[in-house]
């Protein structure tokens, strides 16, 4: 037999493997869940919309480079540059 000589019995040999799949999975959970949790392009206020009121509009007065949770960049461009006259179609 191939691991008859070495001492290990059949726990380590099964479960040993399986433990390390299980804490490596739980790491990269870790790991990628604190990109999830960003706030993506602004911040997010915690009060219920109740309190909040309405949001004030924002104008981009200069180019504005930013990253979304999923890692791609993004460019927010003034409507003078981009050749958008500012308002929703």
């Amino acid at each position: 037999m191939i691991l008859e000589n070495i001492p290990l019995s059949g726990y380590a040999l099964c479960y040993g493997p399986l433990a390390i799949i299980i804490i490596g999975f739980i790491i990269f959970a870790a790991m990628t869940d604190a990109d999830a949790r960003r706030p993506y392009l602004r911040q997010t206020d915690p009060r219920p919309e109740a309190e909040r009121g309405s949001d004030p509009v924002v104008e981009v007065s200069a180019p504005l480079s930013a990253e979304t949770p999923a890692g791609a960049r993004v460019t927010l461009l003034p409507p003078e540059s981009s050749g958008a006259s500012g308002t929703a179609a």
